[in-house]
């Protein structure tokens, strides 16, 4: 499994999750808790790795990339 970067706005530590959606289909995506000032604390990132059948590699590496 890839290391996740810590979130970019308030340093929390990130761990990749399991989860499913109501129909069953199962996905996973980065997750943290964030401080309650930061953006990410009230939004869901995350994208369709089911659909794209992304590994946990691919979205470590989504999450880790970063704008220069």
């Amino acid at each position: 499994m890839g290391e996740l970067k810590p979130c970019p706005f308030c340093g929390a530590s990130m761990e990749i999750r399991s989860n499913k959606y109501p129909n069953g289909e199962q996905y996973i995506r980065p997750y943290g808790w964030h401080d309650d000032n930061c953006p990410l604390n009230h939004v869901l990132w995350c994208f369709d790795v089911e659909v794209d059948g992304w590994p946990e590699e691919k979205v470590a590496e989504a999450w880790n990339r970063r704008a220069e």
